[in-house]
């Protein structure tokens, strides 16, 4: 009975060791692996798919938010705008609830000095005239727009 039973013992460890059975396991744990593979990388691809959906829903909002860009121009020497355009502009800002950035120019003279007096005073009888209608109006200097303007824009 000994014998018999290590000859039992014997031949199933041969049988576990030879190619059959070892290359049935290998295949279930292959199988295995591709399977947990598959799972994870559904995982990576579900990851992607939300950010691409992003950034679809992001490039819909900046094309939903155009800027819309007015100028107007100044007399030569004026400190205000004409009365046509400042009812324009008043219109504008009554209308639009969107951010306003008024960029303005210099303004026309003998010397730097006096361009940049003149365009402080428009600056400022300007931000009196448009704080009547919308407070969150931003003013900036800009020097390298042409000479007596002003560019309105709206959505920036």
């Amino acid at each position: 009975m000994n014998k018999t039973f290590l000859n039992c013992i014997f031949s199933l460890s041969l049988l576990t060791c030879t190619g059959c059975t070892s290359t049935f396991i290998s295949d279930s744990l292959a199988i295995i692996e591709r399977e947990e593979n598959r799972e994870n990388s559904q995982v990576v691809n579900t990851k992607v798919l939300m950010s691409i959906q992003a950034l679809r829903a992001a490039q819909k909002m900046a094309q939903h938010t155009h800027i819309t860009t007015y100028t107007f121009t100044y007399e030569l020497h004026d400190k205000e705008l004409n009365y046509r355009n400042r009812i324009k502009l008043a219109k504008i800002l009554v209308q639009n609830k969107h951010p306003i950035i008024i960029n303005i120019a210099p303004a026309k003279g003998e010397s730097q000095l006096q361009q940049l007096s003149l365009a402080m005073k428009r600056a400022t009888i300007l931000r009196q005239y448009v704080e009547r209608w919308n407070k969150g109006v931003t003013i900036i200097f800009a020097p390298d727009l042409s000479t007596d303007t002003i560019h309105l824009s709206i959505g920036a």
